[in-house]
């Protein structure tokens, strides 16, 4: 079962979030050899998807969810719905964390 975790993000800035991943006793994953893909929409639903790019840190086994300030500047505020799935290198596929990702307007421009 995935973890739930609500994450803010400040709309046109960039944004990064680190997830430590481990198995269900506490012990680190060799992530280097497993594929992680992120995604939020604001419906499931919805055609319309935000994909976020992911940095791994194998040493620390955690990755890494980015999103630049142009991606954020592009999605409306409001709430969204956000998950992380891992592919293990034998092709099984578990969620790891999922929540609300909550788009929060920027009144600030950058000139």
């Amino acid at each position: 079962m995935a973890s739930r975790a609500n994450i803010y993000v400040d709309q046109s800035t960039d944004f990064r979030i680190s997830i430590g991943i481990s198995d269900t006793d506490g012990t680190p994953l060799p992530i280097e050899t497993y594929d992680f893909f992120a995604s939020m929409r604001k419906m499931y639903s919805s055609t319309s998807i935000a994909t976020f790019t992911i940095e791994k840190d194998s040493p620390n086994s955690s990755i890494t969810l980015v999103l630049t300030d142009a991606d954020t500047a592009s999605l409306k505020p409001g709430k969204y719905q956000y998950d992380v799935l891992m592919r293990k290198t034998s092709g099984e596929i578990s969620k790891v964390v999922e929540g609300l990702a909550v788009i929060v307007p920027t009144i600030s421009e950058v000139i």
